[in-house]
C-alpha cells in the first residue's frame, strides 16, 4: 500500500497518509490546522480490454465417425437432357404444323386438274412427315434419357409409361405408312387400317405427352420450384381454353346450319352428310386446331424451359445438404450442447 508524507505549516509535524487521501483536506493531528494533503491520486489498474463473443465453430466432420454413410451427390444430367430434347420435339412439331398449312395453301392453289401431282406429293412428303419423324426421334430419345432420374424424385414410372406410348405412337405411324404401301401394290382401298392407326396415333401422343407432363411435375415437386408449378397451370389453363373453343365453335356452327340449312342429304363414300359444311371442315382441321394446337405446344415449351432453369439452379440441393449436416451434427452433441469429446486415435 503506498503512503505520502505530509508536514503541517504550522507546528512542522509530519505524519503519513495513504495515497488515496492525495488532493483532500484534512486537519494536523498536533494542533488541528487545516491541511491539503498534496500529491497526485494513483491511477486506477488498467481494464482488460473485452472481446466480442463468437460462436463457435463447428467441429470437422471425420469420416470414421459419420453416422451413416454419406448421400452421394444426385445427377440432374439425364433429366436435364430429357427436358432439352422435349423441348427439340416441340420445336419440330411447331414446324411441322406450319408446313401443314403451306402444304394445305399450296395443294388449293394447283387446283384439281392434277398436272403437278407428282412434285405436289414430293413436298407434301419433305414438308408433313419430315418434320413429324424429327419429332418422334427426338420425342423417343427424351423419354429414353428421362428413365435415368434421382431415386428419391420416384419419376421413373412416368417416364416408363411415356416411353411405351411414345413407341405405341411410333408403332402407328409404321402402320400407317405399311396400310399406304399395301394400297398401292394391291389397288384396293385400306381404309379401315388407316383409321384405325390414325386413332391410335393420336391416343398415343396424347398418352405420351400427358404421361410425361406429369414427369415433369414430380420433378418439379421434388425441386419445389415455383416457376414450374405456374407453367403447369398456365398449360392446363391453355388447354381448357383450346378445347371449350372449339367444342364452342363447333356447336355454334351446328346451330346456325340447321336453323338455315335445307333439310335433305348426300351419300357419300364415308355415308350420308350434309353438302356445304366443307368450308367449315377445312376451317377448322386447317386453322383452329393448329392454332389451338400451337399455343398448347408454345405453353408446354415454357413449361421445360422452367424445368429446366429448376435443375440449373440447385438450391433446393444445397438446403438438403445443410440440413443433412445439421442433423447429424445434433447427433454427436452431448445434452448439454457441447460437442462431445473425440476420441483418441
Amino acid at each position: 500500500m503506498s503512503t505520502l508524507d505530509v508536514t503541517c505549516n504550522q507546528c512542522a509535524k509530519t505524519f503519513r497518509v495513504r495515497a488515496e487521501f492525495a488532493g483532500k483536506s484534512t486537519r494536523c493531528p498536533g494542533c488541528s490546522a487545516p491541511i491539503t494533503i498534496s500529491g497526485s491520486r494513483p491511477a486506477p489498474p488498467p481494464t482488460p480490454p473485452r472481446t466480442e463473443e463468437r460462436p463457435r465453430p463447428r467441429p470437422r466432420r471425420r469420416d470414421d465417425e459419420d453416422d451413416e454413410p454419406r448421400r452421394p451427390p444426385q445427377n440432374w444430367a439425364s433429366v436435364d437432357m430429357a427436358f432439352r430434347r422435349e423441348q427439340v420435339a416441340v420445336v419440330f412439331v411447331l414446324i411441322g404444323v406450319l408446313c401443314d398449312y403451306f402444304a394445305f395453301c399450296l395443294g388449293q392453289s394447283m387446283g384439281p386438274s392434277g398436272r403437278n401431282e407428282g412434285a405436289f406429293v414430293a413436298l407434301g412428303l419433305l414438308l408433313v412427315i419430315g418434320p413429324a419423324l424429327a419429332a418422334a426421334a427426338f420425342g423417343i430419345m427424351a423419354r429414353i434419357a428421362a428413365l435415368r432420374p434421382p431415386p428419391e424424385t420416384k419419376a421413373r414410372t412416368s417416364a416408363v409409361a411415356s416411353l411405351l406410348c411414345g413407341l405405341a405412337g411410333l408403332a402407328s405411324l409404321v402402320v400407317i405408312a405399311f396400310a399406304a404401301l399395301m394400297s398401292i401394290d394391291a389397288q384396293r382401298p385400306t381404309d379401315l387400317p388407316v383409321a384405325v392407326a390414325i386413332g391410335g396415333l393420336m391416343i398415343a401422343t396424347l398418352g405420351s405427352v400427358g404421361t410425361f407432363v406429369a414427369y415433369v411435375m414430380q420433378i418439379g415437386i421434388y425441386r419445389r420450384s415455383a416457376a414450374m408449378s405456374a407453367a403447369v397451370g398456365r398449360l392446363a389453363v391453355a388447354v381448357c381454353v383450346c378445347v371449350l373453343s372449339l367444342l364452342g365453335i363447333g356447336f355454334l356452327y351446328m346451330l346456325v346450319s340447321e336453323m338455315t340449312t335445307p333439310n335433305y342429304t348426300t351419300y357419300g363414300p364415308y355415308g350420308p352428310y350434309r353438302p356445304g359444311h366443307e368450308r367449315f371442315y377445312e376451317i377448322t382441321m386447317f386453322f383452329l386446331f393448329p392454332l389451338g394446337l400451337a399455343v398448347v405446344l408454345i405453353l408446354y415449351h415454357r413449361l421445360l424451359a422452367a424445368g429446366r432453369q429448376s435443375l440449373q439452379a440447385g438450391a433446393p440441393d444445397r438446403q438438403e445438404e445443410l440440413d443433412y449436416d445439421d442433423r447429424r451434427l445434433a447427433r454427436r452433441q452431448s445434452p448439454s450442447g457441447e460437442p462431445r469429446a473425440r476420441d483418441e486415435e
